[in-house]
């Protein structure tokens, strides 16, 4: 009987060695406890990747609108400078069309035979040497002026001219929009007087400046002056019979000087 009961006992204490590991390897509230904190871990990292996903969003959706805002803002100044450009274009073509035909054609001959005299003088020194002189004169760089005469496709003659005008004129307007005129037909007396210039003191000043481009005076930077508008003088008349004094409106042209504007 002593086997068996040992056995017995043995097995028991087996049996119960067993069941103590098996409660405590499969412990319903520890595994529970252990899922939970996963699940709530993986919860957190979601939320936070939302979260980051969603300031991404707000931040680019907020550059987007200011750059729309901006671009916006630049279109329609760009609007509005083109047509104040394209205004004042208009007014110095209008305004070129009514301009004198005897005054204008006496003027673009003297300023043709002006723009013959620069033209040679660029032949035979050389462009470079034509654009050093009239970049001091005019404040502008020996390269743009360069430029300038390469993408205009014009003699130095005829850009000595513009700028001349360009100079003087108190009307918004650019070297391509003179040239656009001038391709379209208008001589440059036209457009003296449609940039509302004396046409009597135009070929005086050009020619002041021919002479920087040919050499034959030093550049000081300070481009001839052409005054605006028609000259209007006051005269005054006394009546011998009456002894009453009369104003009367007298027009003239003037000579073109070397001043600084």
């Amino acid at each position: 009987m002593k086997p068996v009961t040992g056995a017995l006992v043995g097995g028991v204490l087996i049996l119960a060695s067993l069941g103590t590991a098996f409660g405590q390897g499969s412990d319903p509230g520890s595994a529970g406890a252990s899922t939970t904190a996963g699940t709530q871990t993986k919860l957190e990292a979601q939320q936070q990747k939302e979260t980051q996903t969603q300031t991404q969003t707000e931040t680019q959706t907020q550059a987007q609108t200011e750059a729309q805002t901006q671009a916006a803002a630049k279109a329609q100044a760009n609007a509005e400078a083109s047509a104040d450009a394209n205004a004042s274009l208009k007014a110095v073509r209008d305004r070129a069309k009514g301009a004198p035909s005897k005054a204008r054609a006496a003027l673009e001959k003297k300023l043709a035979e002006i723009s013959t005299e620069i033209d040679a003088e660029a032949t035979a020194k050389g462009h470079v040497v034509v654009a050093d002189r009239m970049a001091t004169e005019f404040g502008l760089t020996s390269a743009t002026l360069m430029a300038e005469q390469s993408t205009l496709n014009t003699g130095w003659g005829e850009l000595v001219i513009a700028h001349t005008l360009l100079a003087n004129t108190k009307t918004q307007v650019t070297m391509d929009e003179l040239y656009s005129l001038h391709r379209a037909g208008f001589g440059w007396g036209q457009i003296a007087y449609g940039l509302n210039l004396r046409l009597g003191e135009v070929a005086a000043a050009v020619k002041s400046e021919s002479g920087v481009a040919t050499g034959l005076t030093k550049a000081d930077g300070k481009v001839s002056m052409i005054r605006s508008g028609t000259r209007v003088g006051a005269s005054t008349k006394t009546s011998a019979t009456t002894g009453k004094t009369s104003v009367g409106a007298a027009t003239g042209v003037g000579v073109g000087v070397k001043v600084g504007n």
